[in-house]
């Protein structure tokens, strides 16, 4: 089976991929290599990549030429690393896969539509804690992930996500505030 730095590695070869795919790109790779090909073990892999942002899962829409299209595409990820398998070349060929382009614009404007809702969610958190020092931790642990995320996006994306910056400031701003109240 493929490693997650595999994984990310084929993903960026071929710009964004489809699970049937990974799995067909692993069986081949795992017959040349005369190892196993697990699908159950495959999924949680790319679960797992997901969760760690070295792959991000993307709809047809942001894939040219696959606009009808109901699948959903996994592309390389901020977080990524990718190791390209020596035998992946044989196995484009010997399935016919071709390169995708991916339009990293519509990729950016939903993450950024995505982000922003969780700095809402998180904002609307702040505004209806009373006290309790549990809850404040609670928030505290949400906007460090969201400002290891807006770290990650900015440098993948880079000038994409200038204006959460500011938002993620007001609501660091915001907790120490809540924090001092109490």
């Amino acid at each position: 089976m493929i490693s997650a730095a595999e994984l990310t590695g084929i993903t960026y070869v071929l710009g964004a991929i489809t699970f049937e795919e990974i799995c067909a790109v692993d069986k081949e790779i795992s017959e040349l290599r005369e190892s196993t090909h697990e699908t159950n073990a495959l999924h949680e892999l790319c679960i797992e990549s997901a969760k760690e942002h070295l792959i991000e899962s993307v709809s047809a829409e942001e894939i040219s030429g696959t606009k009808t299209d109901e699948n959903i595409y996994f592309i390389t990820g901020p977080n990524a690393f990718p190791e390209i398998p020596t035998e992946l070349s044989q196995v484009i060929e010997i399935l016919k896969l071709s390169v995708r382009k991916v339009d990293m614009d519509i990729i950016a404007m939903k993450l950024l539509q995505n982000f922003e809702k969780r700095m809402h969610d998180l904002e609307m958190g702040i505004s209806s804690t009373r006290n309790g020092s549990k809850e404040i931790k609670t928030l505290e642990s949400h906007y460090s992930d969201l400002l290891n995320l807006y770290y990650d996006y900015n440098s993948w994306l880079p000038g994409r996500f200038t204006a959460v910056a500011d938002h993620l400031m007001e609501l660091s701003e915001k907790i120490e505030h809540l924090k001092q109240s109490n």
